[in-house]
Order: C-alpha cells, then structure tokens, then sequence
C-alpha cells in the first residue's frame, strides 16, 4: 500500500473504527464548571469498558489511594479530573482499533511507551514556571495519543507491518522511522497527525503526535520540546528502540525555557523507579 493510498483510507470515515459518541463528548467536555464535572462522571459511569480501567488504575500503587477504590467517582478524588478526562478519552480512541501483535510490536509496550511519556512530560513541565508551564491535561493527552499513528499502521496496512516488524526483529540497530518511510512512504507521526485531525483533537496535541521525532528547533512550542525530550529518555517504545542521548542543540532548548539537564536525569530516574508500576497499568489497559 502506498503512500498516498494510505492517507486516503485515513480520509475516509469508514476506514478505521468509528469514533465513539463518549469520545465526541468527552472531546468536548469542559472540566471548570460542576456541571462539566458531573458529565465526566456520567460518561465515565455510563461505559463499563472505561470505568473498569479508570477504578483499575485508582487503585495502582503508583497514585497511592489508601484505600480499596470501587466507584468512578472516589478514582476522580485519587486520579484528578484532567487526568480522568485524558485516560477516558485516550482508552475511548485507542481501544476500538485492535491489531495484531509480535515480539517487537504490542498494545502493550505501546501503552508502556505512551503512559510513560505522560508521565514524564507531566513532571518535566511541573518544574518550568508557572507562567510557561503547559496545562496538565493537554500534556497528559499528548503523552498518551502521540504514538497513535502505529495503531493506524497496523490496522490500515497489516501486510506492509508486519514487513516492517520483520525488518525490525531483524535490523533491531536500524531507525524505525526510515524503515517505516522505506516501507510505507510515510511515517506514524504524518498518520498519527492525520488521523487527530480525523477526530478534531486540538491543535497542541496534533503537533506533538506529528513532532515529537522532529529535530528541528520549534521556539517557543513548550509541548512539543518536551515530548521530545522525553522520547529521547524513554527509549523503549511501541517499537522497541534504545534511549538516546541529548544533543548540545536540545541541551540549549532546554535551557532556554529554565530547564537544565539535570532536570531531565531526574524525570528519567523517576520513570524508571515507576517501571512496574507503569508496567502493571499497560498490562491492565491492552488487555
């Protein structure tokens, strides 16, 4: 399959799963009025598939609720509303479009991959100024939908993926993302970027979903550095690849928004203390 044959299935709106109305809701939802807080609530409730995993993942170590959570609404008071809303709607979107799986390629690892770079970019941001500091709930979003292109990948060309997925097992030293664009003409970033705007996500999320491998210099972008920034320490993703390491153009990118290395060696000591915690969250969210 082509390139261009795959943005065009991308296009249509019977290529994929069908967005689910929670999902179109949820998009929507604003979260500073009681009435928006009551409606998370409702949507969450009203999808068991949903409200399983967000009382599941209240009731991780890794939030530490002190208590046996059993209601949608006690995981809210554990988890945050901004981040209910970003899990719900992330699970809402991922979900529905099931692929199949290999040694280098799992729904798995990929939220592995993906709740890590929520995470992480969740706390590199905490420790900028108030003042350039993101809101929460678009990061978190960003963090968990960047990867979404290889879910379009593999559903909308599973023949040419798992081509690549051999490539892959095979030349585990190459970049996947001239394997990907060798194979395909295009990368998971461009589709995953393509596939947002399919379901009208806002504008800072499209561009970390299209950005986040880019090496260019976007002054001023805060997401998208961080998303970056994050990948490089991550590593290990919905593709298996090792971490990188910061270059001097990054290290100043870094800086010039008040961070400093030693920032980031901190967030990447912090993901890898919450591994299994991580881990047990993938597992209960691909499953």
């Amino acid at each position: 399959m082509t390139a261009e044959e795959l943005r065009k299935r991308i296009r249509r709106t019977d290529s994929l799963p069908t967005i689910s109305s929670v999902a179109q809701q949820l998009l929507s939802l604003p979260l500073d009025t009681e009435a928006g807080e009551r409606e998370l609530l409702n949507l969450v409730e009203s999808d068991p598939f949903i409200a399983a995993r967000i009382i599941g993942m209240a009731n991780s170590p890794l939030f530490v609720p002190g208590k046996q959570i059993c209601k949608v609404s006690d995981a809210v008071m554990v988890l945050g509303l901004s981040r209910v809303k970003s899990i719900a709607l992330a699970i809402a979107l991922m979900s529905p479009i099931r692929v199949r799986e290999s040694k280098v390629f799992s729904l798995r690892d990929l939220w592995l991959h993906c709740f890590s770079m929520a995470l992480g970019m969740r706390t590199l941001a905490a420790m900028l100024p108030r003042e350039t500091r993101p809101p929460e709930d678009m990061l978190f979003l960003s963090g968990l939908l960047h990867d979404i292109g290889y879910l379009a990948l593999a559903y909308l060309a599973p023949a040419e993926f798992d081509e690549f997925i051999r490539r892959m097992e095979a030349h585990p030293e190459e970049s996947p993302l001239e394997v990907e664009t060798g194979i395909f003409g295009i990368d998971h970033s461009e589709l995953g970027e393509m596939l947002g705007r399919n379901w009208d996500l806002p504008e800072e999320v499209l561009g970390v979903i299209a950005g986040h491998h880019d090496e260019k210099y976007h002054p001023g972008n805060v997401p998208l550095l961080l998303a970056r920034l994050i990948e490089i320490i991550t590593g290990e993703g919905a593709v298996r690849r090792p971490p990188g390491e910061l270059t001097l153009s990054m290290t100043e990118e870094l800086e010039s928004i008040g961070l400093k290395p030693e920032n980031l060696d901190y967030v990447r000591e912090t993901l890898e203390d919450l591994r299994e915690q991580i881990a047990l969250l993938a597992d209960m969210l691909a499953g």
